[in-house]
């Protein structure tokens, strides 16, 4: 409880901070929406509810502090980024196409 009132009393004598993480808070909503939106249509979709399932998965695991799953998920996760670029090439390039077109 102390933690979040000095991140109040903070907040409230630095003002422009404030502005800042309201400002990307929206941006990332705003992100987080697009793509949303361009893979809603695509076998993206799929990979999406598939991520946030090890996410989930992930972070259960460490909160129950089942130590081997953790380390396997957590390795997975490292290694799933260049995965997906790999993997979606053809779909990111669409979505890049029609962003630039937009």
């Amino acid at each position: 409880m102390d933690n979040i009132v000095s991140v109040l009393q903070n907040y409230k004598q630095n003002p422009l901070e404030l502005i800042t993480l309201l400002i990307d808070i929206t941006l990332v909503i705003f992100l987080i929406y697009n793509l949303l939106k361009i893979s809603k249509d695509s076998r993206a979709w799929q990979l999406i509810k598939g991520i946030a399932f090890l996410i989930i998965a992930t972070w259960l695991s460490g909160l129950l502090k089942l130590h081997i799953l953790n380390y396997i998920l957590s390795a997975i996760m490292n290694w799933g980024v260049i995965l997906l670029i790999i993997i979606f090439q053809p779909e990111i390039r669409r979505a890049l196409e029609q962003l630039r077109y937009k």
